[in-house]
């Protein structure tokens, strides 16, 4: 088992929930990150500084002025 972090998003791309899962692979903590991601606007599935994947929301960059 490892441990991943996951971060519920809101609309803001702001981290809303953050929490630590226990999951044999990445495709369960992403199955887990799907399970939990409900109203919210995105989760995002982290292994120490190494994104997993994204569930939900669609990510875009602020224009820079």
């Amino acid at each position: 088992m490892n441990s991943y972090r996951l971060y519920v998003l809101n609309r803001q791309e702001r981290i809303a929930e953050e929490m630590v899962r226990e999951h044999a692979s990445d495709r369960d903590a992403l199955d887990g990150a799907q399970a939990i991601q409900g109203d919210h606007h995105a989760v995002e599935v982290w292994d120490g500084a190494r994104l997993v994947g994204r569930i939900g929301g669609e990510f875009s960059l602020p224009a820079r002025f």
